[in-house]
């Protein structure tokens, strides 16, 4: 299995499909959510489904390979080998977008894959991207300043020792490059304690992911952009794995559900609200979800609609 959707069912009871809308899969990853989409709509639907891994569009190419291959113009599904922020800038789809999926994070492929650089259980080099240009994790941890190592652990990964193993990596690096998992998990092992040591793993090869990738700067950008392509009515809906990508998600959906008054000494509306959230609390992953997926227990799905 390539990836197991996350709240299959409640994203598919969210998004609210219509047989003839238009809809976006901003992280395609395995197809699972694409998948039961496309189930539900009809010959006039539309599905554009995103993803900056070339794996996960060659996998889906294959799996949707029969609806693909239809004449042009009958196709239901779109498969976009970029990242969903692009989306917003497509002007043709302004107004007129149903729904739209994020479900951020990495996939089980992804994690699994030996030579990502995603997982700290195998050797590999140190990648960590999702696309395959810019800067990858190599070149930051034996680039950037030590201070500047240890501020994106404790941002994006809220690790505790974080100042202990920016340290530890900036005394590696002036006697050798650091240049595979191994070797920052060496790195980890000698900064903390035996008893935090997986939690450290994971919460630095998370930090350091986030920042390759940019993803929270990516996540702010795109639902800062996105309120446009929706169609009155349309729904987006986010599922997300980590306390920052959540709160960017509420905070930015509580924005745009309020009206916007400027700063002026006498405030003027210059905006109504757009969006109406219809998750006042996050939706947590229960049990049943939990035990058939394991990796969904951080998950969190949050989901407003454009007025």
């Amino acid at each position: 299995v390539y990836h197991l959707p996350v709240f299959l069912d409640k994203v598919l009871e969210y998004l609210n499909i219509k047989e003839d809308g238009t809809y976006i899969d901003g992280t395609l990853g395995g197809g699972g959510h694409s998948a039961e989409i496309l189930r539900r709509l009809g010959k006039n639907g539309k599905l554009l489904a995103f993803d900056k891994d070339i794996a996960a569009i060659e996998h889906c190419t294959a799996i949707f390979a029969e609806e693909l291959n239809k004449k042009e113009g009958e196709s239901k599904i779109t498969l976009c080998n970029e990242c969903f922020s692009g989306a917003c800038s497509i002007k043709n789809l302004h107004g007129k977008v149903n729904g739209i999926l994020l479900d951020l994070g990495v996939s089980s492929r992804q994690l699994d894959d030996s030579e990502r650089g995603f997982s700290y259980r195998f050797e590999s080099p140190l990648n960590l991207r999702f696309a395959s240009s810019g800067r990858d994790a190599e070149d930051i941890l034996n680039s950037d300043r030590q201070e500047e190592i240890e501020r994106l652990l404790k941002l994006y990964g809220e690790e505790p020792f974080a100042k202990s193993i920016a340290r530890r990596i900036a005394e590696i690096r002036r006697v050798f490059p650091i240049k595979t998992t191994t070797d920052l998990r060496k790195i980890i092992e000698d900064s903390v304690p035996k008893s935090q040591l997986i939690r450290s793993l994971s919460r630095s090869f998370q930090a350091i992911r986030i920042a390759v990738n940019n993803e929270l700067g990516v996540l702010e950008d795109t639902l800062n952009n996105v309120v446009p392509i929706l169609a009155p009515g349309g729904r987006i809906v986010v599922i997300s794995y980590h306390s920052l990508e959540d709160r960017i998600v509420k905070n930015i959906f509580r924005e745009l559900s309020h009206k916007k008054y400027s700063d002026d000494p006498i405030p003027v509306l210059e905006r109504e609200p757009v969006l109406k959230v219809l998750t006042s609390k996050p939706i947590i992953p229960d049990e049943a979800e939990i035990k058939r997926n394991p990796r969904s227990r951080s998950a969190k799905l949050r989901v407003a609609e454009r007025v």
